[in-house]
């Protein structure tokens, strides 16, 4: 039945907002209406010859596709897909956030180096992860923090000087239970730890302060990033702080305060660490060590791992290959029987080898959604999106150069994360 030109014009509109998952459209096709292009579409739909537009399929907003990498949070405001909103009810600034949840995604701003500055990713509610600077924390003034259940606790630090009021560009990245921060390099992460508390929610930046005329340009949506330093050292430390976002939990590690001509009050004995799987209520927690710092070098990590040695607490040189990263997983398991990540999570974060992450996030969306850990744990991402980044990750396990015969493992768990849903 061929079709009047106008109603004609909004199909094809609707076809190609669709985009990929019409495949039956077809631009060639002179006016000719094919039922099977509109979902549940059928012949008592149209009636005596009289096509009731009426009766087509609502097509709702939360449906339809929208970029979701390397696409300004602008953008996505102007497309009714990010929102703004207060923090502390505007006592420290405002944000811009996506609408929609997501898992595996990375958000990267310019911002500028002050204590409100901030970019943040899997936020539902209160509980949330965030990357931002703090001059005042004495050469380990770039940070990754975890708010959950109203407890704060640091998840990694970098060994650094920062200026205030200086401008950096910093990405904070979320893929299955890896965490990292980038600052200035985009490619290799500065923090790299390991958490399985938050799998999904919005992802955004803190853009002002209030009276401060310092502005930050809109945050960036990006795929998730995977490149890691490997660890120079593993150690266990014991857990200092009360928890709150003033004192967060946090490894106690060795200070060596002294004042330096250009940095003012410095500290000898920093390192970038990264948390492995911290959980509250346990009086230690594992860290790797991936650098000293720029002003007595690796000497501050022998410090660190002299300072473990002197409590009994346990030290690890980094493993040298996977099976020995397996090892001693194993090994630690047993004095940290509430991680809920498993051994390609330590070996990834320990070895840095991208193959290795896409592996643990195969681990983390099969323990939440066919073991049942935290099954409805991505019940807020969008459908299209979910299945997108399955098939992301699956492409990257067929093409995996190390461990193929656990990268197969892996893919068979995507595979039946797909069978079962979310």
């Amino acid at each position: 039945m061929p079709l009047p030109p106008i109603l004609k014009k909004w199909i094809r509109q609707w076809l190609e907002t669709e985009g990929a998952k019409n495949k039956a459209y077809d631009s060639n096709v002179d006016g000719v209406f094919d039922a099977g292009t509109i979902p549940d579409l059928d012949a008592s739909k149209i009636t005596s010859g009289v096509f009731d537009l009426a009766r087509i399929p609502t097509i709702t907003r939360d449906k339809l596709e929208y970029p979701t990498e390397d696409v300004n949070l602008v953008y996505l405001l102007a497309i009714n897909k990010a929102n703004t909103r207060d923090w502390n009810s505007y006592s420290a600034g405002a944000c811009l956030e996506t609408a929609d949840s997501f898992a595996d995604k990375a958000v990267e701003a310019f911002i500028i180096v002050r204590d409100h500055s901030l970019i943040y990713a899997r936020r539902t509610n209160g509980d949330v992860y965030l990357a931002k600077t703090d001059t005042t924390n004495s050469s380990r003034e770039f940070l990754v923090v975890k708010n959950v259940g109203g407890t704060s606790t640091k998840l990694g630090e970098e060994s650094v000087e920062l200026t205030l009021n200086n401008g950096e560009l910093i990405k904070l990245s979320c893929n299955g239970s890896s965490i990292k921060a980038f600052r200035r390099d985009m490619t290799t992460a500065k923090i790299s730890a390991t958490d399985s508390d938050l799998t999904s929610g919005t992802f955004g930046q803190r853009m002002f302060e209030v009276g401060d005329s310092h502005l930050q340009l809109p945050a960036w949506l990006r795929a998730p990033s995977t490149p890691l330093p490997q660890a120079k050292c593993i150690l266990e430390a014991e857990v200092v702080g009360s928890g709150t976002e003033e004192d967060p939990l946090q490894p106690d590690l060795k200070r060596e305060i002294t004042k330096h001509e250009k940095f003012g009050e410095i500290d000898l004995a920093s390192v970038t660490w990264n948390a492995f799987e911290p959980k509250e209520g346990h009086n230690t927690m594992l860290i790797t060590i991936t650098e000293g710092n720029s002003f007595v070098g690796y000497k501050a990590i022998n410090q660190q791992i002299a300072y473990a040695k002197s409590k009994n607490l346990k030290v690890f040189k980094p493993p040298a290959d996977y099976n020995e990263a397996c090892k001693i997983y194993e090994e630690l398991k047993k004095e940290f029987p509430e991680w809920l990540v498993g051994k390609n999570s330590f070996a990834y974060q320990t070895l840095g080898h991208e193959d290795f992450d896409a592996m643990q996030v195969a681990d983390t969306y099969y323990s939440n959604i066919v073991d049942g850990i935290k099954s409805d744990a991505y019940k807020n991402v969008p459908d299209w999106e979910m299945r997108k980044t399955l098939h992301m990750w699956k492409e990257r396990l067929k093409k995996a150069k190390v461990m193929k015969s656990e990268a197969e493992k892996c893919l068979k768990k995507l595979e039946e994360v797909e069978k079962v849903g979310w």
